[in-house]
Order: C-alpha cells, then sequence, then structure tokens
C-alpha cells in the first residue's frame, strides 16, 4: 500500500518553514560578506515549530539542501566571528581615559 500524499495544511507549514529558512540562509550569506551585516544578526537559537511532523517526502530535498548551504556557511561564519572577536579585543587592551589626565596641550607656554 503506497503512503498516502501529506495533508495540504502540513505541506504548507513545511513550505512556509522552509522559505524562512532559506531567507535566513540569504542573510548569513550576505552576512558572511559584510562586516556590518554581522553585528545584525540575531543571536537566537533556532527551534522547529511544535506539532508539525515530520516532513513530508516531496520536500525534503529542499530541506536537505538547506541543511547543505547552512553547513557550508558555519566554518565561514565561524571565521568572521573569531576575527571580529580579536578586533574586539585588540581595542578592548587600549588603555580608556579615566579623566585624570589632561584633555588640553599647552603649546605655547
Amino acid at each position: 500500500m503506497a503512503d498516502s500524499p501529506a495533508p495540504v495544511h502540513v505541506t504548507d507549514s513545511w513550505e512556509q518553514i522552509l522559505d524562512g529558512l532559506a531567507a535566513h540562509v540569504a542573510t548569513l550569506r550576505s552576512a558572511a560578506a559584510d562586516e556590518s551585516m554581522l553585528l545584525e544578526l540575531p543571536v537566537a537559537q533556532w527551534l522547529p515549530p511544535e506539532g508539525l511532523g515530520a516532513i513530508p517526502e516531496g520536500l525534503a530535498s529542499r530541506a536537505a539542501a538547506l541543511l547543505s548551504q547552512m553547513q557550508d556557511l558555519a566554518p565561514l561564519l565561524e571565521q568572521r566571528r573569531e576575527a571580529t572577536m580579536k578586533q574586539l579585543r585588540a581595542v578592548d587592551s587600549v588603555p580608556r581615559d579615566t579623566g585624570q589626565s589632561a584633555i588640553y596641550l599647552d603649546s605655547i607656554g
């Protein structure tokens, strides 16, 4: 007996989830190329919606392609994150003005 097709509402829900993930992958790809976008990325962990059920067979290849794209981007984003952290550590190592030093230079005398 062949598997019956997934109900339309389940397929629609999975399509919406995959559309959102595809948009997120596109944003990550852009952020990997633009340092200023890295700071704007959300830091919350993505969790799949509850009660969605198994992914319909017709969408499995799309989901696998998105997963592959995310896995390809992960090392690049990690390198960018490490480079940014290195820059921040360098900035943090610069002594800050405590307000106790002179702010004007007497060049006349």
